[in-house]
C-alpha cells in the first residue's frame, strides 16, 4: 500500500527534510509539525542565588535560583507554582560569556487542587550581534537571545491534565525584570485537535 503524502496546504507545511533524503531510497514525503500553545507561566525568583564555580576544575560554574512562586494560565489549565517548589540549578559553561544550559524542576498546583511536576532543560544564549556580557540583563526580549526549553510533565493520569503526560513540549522564554515568561507549546501532527490521556 502506497503511504498518502501529507498534504500541502495552508495547515501543513512541507518539510525542508523532503530535499536531503538518501539517494536511491524511496522516503515518503514529510511534513513541518506544528506548535498549540499550552500555557504561559510568569515565574517569580528569590534573590538568593547560589553559585559553585569550577565544578572539578573546569570552567563550569553550576549557579542555582530558587523559583518561590509565579502564575500559569492556558486554555486548558490554570494555577500557580507552588512556593519554593524548585528551582533552576543552570551551568554557566564559560566565566566570561552568558551562554547558559537550563536544568529547572518545580511544582505547579491547578485550580482545582491537581500538582503537576515540571522538568525543564534548554539554552540561554545571547542572539547575533548581541555583546557576550557576562551578567544577563533583568529584562531581555526575543530580539536579544536565544532562550528555549524542552519540557516534561509528570500529571496524575486519573486527573483532567493527565494529557500533559503524552506530549513533547517546547518553551520559548523572555525576561521580564528579573522573572522569566514562559509560553509552552505542544508539538504535534494534529493542529487544534487536544492531546488525549493515556
Amino acid at each position: 500500500m502506497t503511504p498518502t503524502p501529507p498534504r500541502s496546504d495552508s495547515v501543513h507545511v512541507p518539510s525542508p527534510g523532503n530535499a536531503f533524503s538518501p539517494c536511491g531510497v524511496d522516503v515518503p514525503p514529510m511534513r513541518r509539525p506544528h506548535l498549540d500553545f499550552i500555557y504561559r507561566i510568569v515565574c517569580d525568583m528569590d534573590t538568593g542565588i547560589s553559585e559553585i564555580p569550577n565544578v572539578d576544575n573546569t570552567s563550569v560554574t553550576r549557579v542555582v535560583l530558587p523559583i518561590c512562586g509565579g502564575s500559569v494560565r492556558g486554555p486548558r489549565i490554570e494555577g500557580k507554582i507552588v512556593e519554593r517548589s524548585g528551582a533552576d540549578w543552570l551551568e554557566r559553561i564559560h566565566p566570561d560569556k552568558v551562554f547558559a544550559r537550563l536544568n529547572a524542576r518545580y511544582t505547579l498546583q491547578t485550580d482545582d487542587g491537581v500538582f503537576i511536576l515540571v522538568s525543564a532543560h534548554g539554552i540561554y544564549n545571547i542572539g547575533p550581534g548581541q555583546p557576550q556580557t557576562r551578567s544577563p540583563a533583568r529584562t531581555v526580549s526575543q530580539n536579544e537571545v536565544e532562550y528555549f526549553t524542552h519540557i516534561r510533565f509528570e500529571a496524575p493520569g486519573g486527573s483532567p491534565y493527565g494529557w500533559m503526560n503524552t506530549i513533547v513540549a517546547v518553551g520559548a522564554m523572555t525576561m521580564f525584570e528579573g522573572k522569566p515568561v514562559i509560553d509552552c507549546y505542544r508539538l504535534t501532527n494534529f493542529p487544534n485537535k487536544p492531546a488525549e490521556r493515556l
